[in-house]
Parts: C-alpha cells; sequence; structure tokens
C-alpha cells in the first residue's frame, strides 16, 4: 500500500470520526470529553483537507479550482529547468563523478572481465566479426596501391645484405637447407600427382611436334615414327613423366650432388666478406632494380586474392587461433607487469576526467530532452513516482498536526482563554 492510499484513509477516517464527533456534541453538549474531541476531528478535517488541497494543486485543480493550482503543467518548463540542474548541478556535478570514478579500478575490471570465460568469447567473436567485416569492405585495388608503395619504401630500406646472411647462416645451421631442399622436392612430387601434370607435359609434346622450325631431317624421323607407330605421344608422356618423378625422387638422396652443391653456394655466401664491394654493388642493384622496376601489383593483387579466398566469408580458423595466441601472450605478459597496469589506469582516468570535463553538459540536455517530451499526465506522474510518497506524508501529517494543535488549542481556549483573557477584554469595554 502506498502512501497516498495511505493518506486517503486516514482523510476518510478523520472525516468520520468528525461526524461522529459532531453527532455526539448535538446529544452531549456539555462533556468535557466530548467537546475535547470534537475540536480535535475539526482541526484534523481542516488540515487534511488543507493540505489535500495543496498537494492535489500541483497536478492538478482540486474540485475544479482554477486559481493557482496544476502548477506543475502551467510551469512544466521551469519545472524541468529545476530538474535538470539539480540532477546537473547538484547531483551529478563534475567532481561528484571524478570523486566516484576516482574510486574505480578500471584495469582491475579489465583483468576480471578478460579472464571470464564470458569475456573471453566476446573479444574472440568481435576479432571474427570484425576481421569479417574488415575484408568484406576491403577495396582490393587501394589495399593493393597502398601494399605496393609500402613493399617498395621498405625494400629501398631493408639491409638485404645483412637479411640474406643471416637466412643463409640459419638454413647452413642444423642442415635445414637440406630440410628446404627436401620439402620442395616433395611439393614438387605433389604437384606432379596431380592429373594435370600430365595434359601439360602431353600438350609440350605435341606443340614440338607441330613446331615449323625444324630440320627435315627431324621432321622426317618424327614423321616415320609416326607413321610406324613407334614413336606416340602418349607413351612419350608417360616416359618423360616416369622420368620427371624418378630425377626427383634421386634428388631427394641427401648424397644427391644438387644437396651438395646448394650447401657449397650457401657456404661460399656466408663466407663472402661485406668488403667484397662487387658484390655489395650487385645485391644493391637487384634491390634498387626490384624497388623501381619490377611491377608488383600484379602479385600483390593475385596473392591478395588468394588470402580473401581462404578467409571470406569464413576467416580462417588458424589465422584467428594465431592472432589469439599472440594477444593471449601479450595478456599474460600485461597481467604481470604492475607498472604497466599503473600506467594505463592513469591514462584511462586521464581520458575519463577530459571526457567528463567536456561532454558533462550531456547530462542536462539529456534530462531536458527526455522531461521535454512528457506531456503533462507523464510529467505529473514522473514527479509523483520521485516524490509523491513525501509529498503524500505532508497530507498525513497535516491531519494528526491538525488534532494536535485542536487539541492544544481547546485547551487554552478553555482554560486560559475563556477564563481568564475574556474577562479582561470585557473590562475595558
Amino acid at each position: 500500500m502506498n502512501n497516498k492510499s495511505i493518506a486517503n484513509q486516514i482523510l476518510l477516517l478523520v472525516f468520520l470520526l468528525f461526524l461522529l464527533s459532531a453527532g455526539l456534541k448535538y446529544y452531549y453538549k456539555d462533556i468535557f470529553a466530548v467537546e475535547m474531541l470534537f475540536a480535535v476531528m475539526e482541526a484534523a478535517l481542516v488540515g487534511g483537507i488543507a493540505d489535500w488541497f495543496a498537494i492535489t494543486a500541483l497536478f492538478k485543480k482540486p474540485l475544479g479550482f482554477p486559481w493557482h493550482t496544476a502548477l506543475i503543467p502551467r510551469h512544466r518548463q521551469k519545472v524541468i529547468w529545476s530538474i535538470r540542474n539539480i540532477i546537473d548541478q547538484d547531483l551529478l556535478t563534475v567532481q561528484s563523478i571524478k570523486k566516484r570514478v576516482e574510486s574505480i579500478c578500471f584495469v582491475t575490471l579489465l583483468i576480471g572481465f578478460v579472464d571470464h570465460e564470458r569475456g573471453r568469447e566476446f573479444i574472440r567473436s568481435s576479432l571474427e566479426r570484425f576481421g569479417k567485416d574488415m575484408i568484406s569492405k576491403l577495396d582490393i585495388r587501394d589495399f593493393v596501391n597502398h601494399m605496393e608503395g609500402f613493399i617498395r619504401k621498405e625494400i629501398k630500406n631493408i639491409d638485404l645484405i645483412s637479411q640474406m646472411n643471416n637466412i643463409v647462416r640459419w638454413l647452413l645451421e642444423n642442415d635445414r637447407a637440406r630440410v628446404l631442399t627436401m620439402y620442395i622436392v616433395d611439393e614438387l612430387i605433389n604437384q606432379l600427382d596431380k592429373n594435370e601434370a600430365k595434359r601439360n607435359i602431353y600438350q609440350y609434346l605435341e606443340e614440338m611436334t607441330q613446331t615449323k622450325n625444324r630440320s627435315p631431317l627431324e621432321r622426317a624421323f618424327i614423321w616415320l615414327g609416326e607413321q610406324t607407330n613407334s614413336v606416340s605421344l602418349s607413351d612419350a608422356t608417360d616416359a618423360f613423366y616416369a622420368e620427371i618423378l624418378a630425377i626427383l625422387q634421386d634428388i631427394k638422396n641427401p648424397d644427391h650432388v644438387i644437396h651438395n652443391k646448394i650447401h657449397e653456394n650457401l657456404t661460399a655466401i656466408a663466407e663472402a666478406s661485406e668488403k667484397n664491394y662487387t658484390w655489395l654493388e650487385q645485391v644493391e642493384n637487384w634491390k634498387i632494380t626490384l624497388a623501381t622496376e619490377v611491377e608488383l601489383g600484379d602479385a600483390v593483387i593475385h596473392v591478395s586474392e588468394n588470402f580473401l579466398k581462404t578467409t571470406n566469408p569464413q576467416l580462417s580458423p588458424q589465422l584467428i587461433d594465431w592472432i589469439y595466441t599472440q594477444m593471449d601472450r601479450y595478456w599474460m605478459f600485461f597481467k604481470g607487469n604492475i607498472e604497466l597496469q599503473e600506467w594505463l589506469e592513469v591514462r584511462i582516468k586521464q581520458v575519463i576526467y577530459e571526457l567528463i570535463e567536456k561532454e558533462h553538459y550531456i547530462i542536462g540536455e539529456i534530462v531536458q530532452r527526455v522531461l521535454g517530451e512528457f506531456n503533462d499526465d507523464k510529467l505529473n506522474r514522473f514527479v509523483e513516482e520521485k516524490a509523491g510518497n513525501d509529498l503524500q506524508w505532508i497530507r498525513i501529517n497535516g491531519s494528526i498536526v491538525g488534532g494536535i494543535v485542536g487539541l492544544i488549542m481547546f485547551f487554552f481556549l478553555r482554560y486560559i482563554y475563556d477564563p481568564y483573557v475574556v474577562p479582561i477584554i470585557q473590562s475595558l469595554f
């Protein structure tokens, strides 16, 4: 039960007691208790009705009374502005918000959020969604232009000699060059296992047989082979294909001459002195040629399109896993670095303080805009919801205080005013 119902019930009770006391007074005029009850109920009823009228006059016209009533609807702009000032200048001031922000540790909240299972799911889903959105909106031509400019710039700035020496030394360590060669040979064998490899060989041999720039003896030999069925393109293709596979399988032997030759050449490069100016000049010229003359656009477009095909419309899980792993590594480093956490906490609060000082007026504008959309009834309900219970207590207090004042006035009139004051006044006239 809210205070408005209580106030209405108390007012009704006071009215009924007033009617009862009035009836008793009519039949028992000179009884002390009856006269006292009538005086108390009369004052309580007057106080309750007066406060009911005053509170009701804030929101509407009580009993249709038009003067100085419905104050809130009539002065809605002043009311809205007053509410805005209360919130903006008294409740949510810049200083009070800053004080509240000062008591919050945002880094602790951030760590708690990220380490929670839902936080990690949110980050991963956001990462996937951002990646898909970025790729779907990516202009491949514009991207390639930027990438080409970036690559050319980096090629010019890179110390190619040092990088090549590092790569060569890395390949020579633990016989990595041999492992890399094996990997390349295996990839070539895998590519040859596809049917299109034989088709390409067959097409190549067929083009050779149809080449016009051959000697009469070569053409005669090919013609004779075809006529006698001793030379078949299909058989030649199979033989050529088998020979290539045999050569590649032979290269996989660690003692093959190619492995030794690669190792010798890499060793010679690694031992080459950086004072070999001829070598340095050749590498530098090759680098400048690559950065200025070689068309990188088509290659970058090809690589980019292949990448987008594998990532769009569904971003590659391997790529997401790799990015997520890197983020997790840096996150563990962040959690173990107290100085970095303190630095971030200071920066976060600085940003929030600047935002509060710069955008604090928005609070008042939001309050004013929201309240400005209220009609009279909705504004009345809003005020009643926020302060109505306290206002109804005024009505309750009006009946109680009225009854107490009526009791005091009854004793004053009966024991002081009538016996002492009235005779003095009469003696003066």
